[in-house]
């Protein structure tokens, strides 16, 4: 490739401000282009590092009996791919199968500031198994879970897996590949003492269990008080001393949730409590709530509410003596205890973490951190979602058929690994992803000599398959040095003033120092750095 012909220019500035420095340098590289809000064009440079990078990772996956298909949905991949497999799968001698796409999704939430991180469109590899039984599910799980943390080790990214929210089949298990960067969009906590790690959404808490006096449950006059930080005020409590009842909606039915008043109602926890979608859990409006549900806006409390399940927050049960809402107008209660006063039809845990929370483990600090999640796992257990999806075992009975699905933003693992690979200059790509291995920097394309060799060295570099770029551009040596950084080709050959006597500069992006080589030397140099005979 010429740079002359390339399409897909370097800038040195960019429109925007973004929160991520990978960010700037894709697009200031040429390698991607913003052509509206958080959709972007991927050019030559950064078509040719995606190819290289889903190949490696496909490849691995073929290699494990992965076969590639098309499948054409976006929210419904898992389902649109068991109906379009489901009359291959009608013996136990047909599994495993184990499918894998490359599909073009959609976001819904986007960040114009964290660039390709947030885009609302981006390059997804998927893939979905299917099994005969669990005991081969949690085999197949952890070999793609492991196939996944071996590759990104090899490409050296330190990432980690977390426990995450399977908003495919609520409570089963599901893990999400995890970048650490304190820009990243997702909060983690972890403890200063043990290795214990979680989502913020995830996180478990250590709760201390508070000694119960025997004062009596007492109705306190609190006149148009109706919000928590008002009660805090007119009582001078502190919202820990309350509890707060939410009345909610899942799908069709009206539930009460109680929760300690300083908390937030964690909708991940309760979906995975109730067996439910996110989606599926909203706040109730008033106007839906009927006549069996005796309460008053802004003063509901657990005491004696009658015509609705109520869900307790775990911690509840040791909070001892706290302040609810009396269901009636202009009143609250003092003095109320858990099983005394009032009991909840399901204990759970449904309430976020605070920063001030210990260790569910040891009790140690836990500091908030942040990350990018590159990727995710999701057990989708027994296919429930397709009517009489089954197969027959061994013995001939109809069976349920099990399986995974994985997803990977290869937009945001390109993000991360120039977020890891870069200095002040530009990018420094590793050998394996780079858009081409060797840079030839001609410095005055007006001089014969320097030409003539530039074009020799090229033409030996491709004669070898070797992924070679020339610079013939008639810029300045600046420009040329500029460009070659930023786009952080790994070797770099400039042919200039020692052309005449078949001399060359030759300079590895990750080093400093620069040597003279006769050009021979040079391109058995490079054969050596590729490991090419």
């Amino acid at each position: 490739m010429r740079m002359t012909k390339l399409a897909g220019k370097t800038s040195k500035k960019i429109d925007g401000e973004f929160n991520i420095a990978s960010q700037k340098l894709l697009l200031r590289s040429g390698m991607f282009r913003s052509v509206s809000d958080g959709v972007y064009s991927v050019l030559p440079f950064g078509s040719k590092t995606m190819d290289k990078l889903l190949h490696l990772l496909t490849r691995e996956l073929e290699q494990r009996g992965f076969q590639r298909v098309y499948i054409p949905s976006d929210k419904e991949f898992e389902k649109t791919a068991s109906l379009t497999l489901r009359n291959d799968m009608k013996s136990y001698k047909d599994f495993p199968i184990s499918i894998y796409d490359i599909f073009i999704s959609q976001r819904e939430k986007i960040k114009i500031k964290d660039g390709l991180i947030k885009s609302k469109r981006y390059t997804n590899l998927r893939t979905c198994s299917f099994f005969e039984d669990e005991e081969a599910l949690i085999q197949g799980y952890d070999d793609i879970k492991n196939l996944y943390k071996s590759k990104l080790k090899d490409m050296g990214l330190n990432i980690f897996t977390l426990q995450s929210h399977n908003e495919k089949r609520s409570g089963a298990r599901a893990e999400e590949f995890v970048y650490s960067c304190n820009r990243g969009d997702r909060k983690i906590f972890k403890c200063e003492k043990c290795r214990y790690k979680a989502f913020e959404e995830m996180s478990d808490f250590h709760i201390e269990e508070i000694e119960i006096d025997d004062k009596e449950i007492e109705a306190v006059y609190t006149p148009d008080i109706k919000t928590i930080k008002e009660l805090e005020e007119f009582l001078n409590i502190n919202s820990k001393d309350l509890a707060k009842t939410l009345l909610i909606k899942v799908k069709e039915e009206i539930l009460a949730v109680v929760i300690r008043g300083n908390r937030e109602l964690n909708p991940y926890k309760l979906a995975s409590v109730l067996d439910v979608a996110v989606e599926d859990i909203e706040m109730a409006e008033y106007e839906e709530i009927d006549g069996s549900i005796e309460t008053v806006p802004g003063f509901v409390g657990p005491v004696e509410l009658q015509g609705v399940r109520i869900i307790v927050d775990r911690e509840i049960t040791k909070a001892g003596s706290l302040i609810t809402g009396a269901n009636k107008k202009n009143y609250h209660l003092k003095n109320v205890k858990y099983e005394r006063d009032f009991e909840g039809d399901l204990v759970a845990d449904v309430s976020y973490i605070l920063g001030e929370d210990k260790c569910p483990l040891c009790g140690g600090t836990l500091n908030k951190e942040h990350g990018i999640s590159i990727g995710k796992i999701l057990n989708l257990d027994k296919i429930n979602y397709i009517k009489n999806m089954l197969y027959k075992n061994k013995e001939g009975k109809p069976m349920g058929i099990y399986g995974i699905s994985s997803y990977m933003d290869i937009y945001k693992l390109i993000s991360i690994i120039v977020e890891e690979n870069h200095d002040k200059d530009g990018i420094i790509w590793p050998l394996a992803l780079a858009p081409y291995h060797v840079i030839i920097s001609i410095l005055n394309t007006k001089k014969e000599d320097q030409n003539s060799l530039g074009e020799r060295i090229y033409n030996e570099l491709k004669n070898k398959k070797i992924d070679v770029i020339i610079d013939d551009r008639k810029e300045r040596a600046g420009a040329k040095f500029y460009d070659a950084d930023l786009l952080g080709i790994p070797i770099r050959i400039v042919v200039a003033r020692g052309s005449s006597e078949n001399k060359v500069e030759f300079k590895l992006r990750w080093e400093n120092e620069r040597e003279e080589l006769d050009a021979d030397k040079a391109i058995e140099k490079v054969f050596n750095i590729l490991g090419i005979s």
